[in-house]
């Protein structure tokens, strides 16, 4: 408030600008006017702190749509490259079934392959999203640099077979 009439004062009003010492009370010791200007500045630092991880979050969250994006996209790519394929092989008469099951397959893999990669991705945005609300949390509820952040989901991504995974 102080700032806003100084500034008011300083831009629109023709009077002339009072000494620093008039917004200080005499009361007030050096250590006192230190301590508030520490504060002030802790309070801006904060601010600006809460600013920057609200971009932060923001384009964590942009980037989390453009991964499910581009899963959605590669899905439907590969529904068009089963559909050909399964075109193709129906009209081959020269293949067996199981060469027809085995071309198949290895569209499905390298399609389940490229969505596991691009999952990935997206798990790691998610879980920079938790640390950024947990180091937010921690600064506002003056935390004393324990963060409660949530364990990495343990997903290890694999190129087996769903019939070869160990369980």
């Amino acid at each position: 408030f102080v700032v806003h009439c100084f500034l008011h004062l300083l831009l629109y009003d023709n009077t002339p600008v009072p000494s620093p010492s008039f917004f200080v009370s005499s009361k007030r010791t050096n250590s006192t006017k230190i301590a508030t200007t520490m504060s002030w500045m802790d309070k801006m630092k904060k601010a600006g702190k809460s600013v920057v991880d609200a971009g932060a979050k923001t384009m964590l969250k942009t980037d989390i749509v453009f991964l499910d994006r581009e899963i959605k996209n590669r899905k439907q790519v590969f529904g068009i490259e089963i559909y050909d394929l399964m075109e193709e092989l129906e009209n081959n008469d020269s293949l067996a079934v199981s060469e027809k099951e085995a071309k198949i397959r290895a569209s499905f893999d390298a399609a389940r392959k490229d969505i596991a990669v691009i999952q990935a991705k997206k798990e790691c945005k998610k879980e920079e999203m938790a640390v950024l609300e947990a180091e937010t949390e921690a600064a506002n509820g003056g935390g004393e640099g324990t963060f409660d952040i949530p364990p990495s989901d343990g997903v290890v991504v694999t190129n087996d077979l769903p019939s070869q995974s160990k369980v």
